[in-house]
């Protein structure tokens, strides 16, 4: 999963750590481009997303029929608002054999940023009625943010905490849940969800920034302050750090 940075703030896809066994085949050819692959995965994690793409494509220059890899390059072209090529890439994984439903999730993702809830919603309700699926809790987070953009947030409400059952720790479950209770105007149940993912994922820039503002909005000053100052401090290049300097001018005497 990649949990350096979720794409938009509260999305969450599924791809470091994921097909790191060998292609189907056992072919040196297939073992080389396994390993090209797995390649890209570290060049990934390293944040080298021009190598990580080079290895990825070398890996279907010699094996152009396995989805693993498009979903990869999908993912590569994602992390860097590359969003068409990213959805030409997950077109191409689908029309493979044995697709894996991460594909799936990870495809509904990108349908989210583009605005396209319900076929987002489809597509993740497609892997989670596939037996072999083992991250369900990603597939119900993506629901619960597809439920929210709707409007329908009792569902949205009820597709995260299904999420949180599977993985309590998942920090986009707990920010998008925060996100739900501020449109529900509860913020005392925001409050606690935006700290549950800042506890999971310290780095999260959007969740302390979501705090801040609803710890703002409900008189809390000092802790709002803490909040703000942490995202300066986090991302301070940052349109959020920018909105946050303002709140902080605001707040000292």
């Amino acid at each position: 999963m990649l949990n350096r940075r979720s794409i938009g703030g509260f999305l969450v896809l599924a791809w470091l750590g994921y097909g790191m066994g060998g292609c189907a085949g056992s072919s040196q050819v297939h073992l080389q481009a396994d390993e090209r692959y797995r390649l890209a995965q570290s060049y990934i994690g390293n944040g080298s997303f021009p190598l990580a793409e080079q290895e990825v494509r070398k890996a279907l220059e010699a094996v152009p029929d396995e989805p693993r890899y498009f979903e990869l390059l999908a993912l590569i072209h994602q992390a860097q608002g590359r969003l068409q090529l990213a959805e030409d890439a997950y077109r191409a994984a689908l029309q493979q054999d044995d697709v894996p439903p991460s594909v799936l999730v990870n495809y509904s993702t990108l349908l989210l940023l583009r605005g396209r809830v319900d076929e987002a919603i489809s597509l993740a309700q497609k892997a989670l009625h596939n037996p072999s699926y083992q991250r369900p809790a990603l597939a119900y987070t993506n629901l619960g943010l597809a439920y929210f953009k709707k409007g329908t947030l009792r569902q949205a409400m009820e597709q995260l905490h299904t999420a949180l059952e599977y993985q309590p720790d998942l920090p986009e479950a707990h920010y998008n849940l925060g996100l739900v209770y501020v449109r529900m105007h509860e913020p005392e149940k925001a409050i606690r969800a935006f700290r549950e993912a800042t506890r999971f994922r310290p780095a999260y820039v959007e969740a302390h920034a979501s705090l801040g503002e609803v710890l703002l909005g409900s008189g809390r000053t000092d802790e709002a302050r803490m909040a703000f100052e942490r995202v300066v401090a986090l991302a301070p290049e940052s349109d959020m750090a920018d909105a946050s300097r303002k709140h902080l001018k605001l707040l000292t005497p």
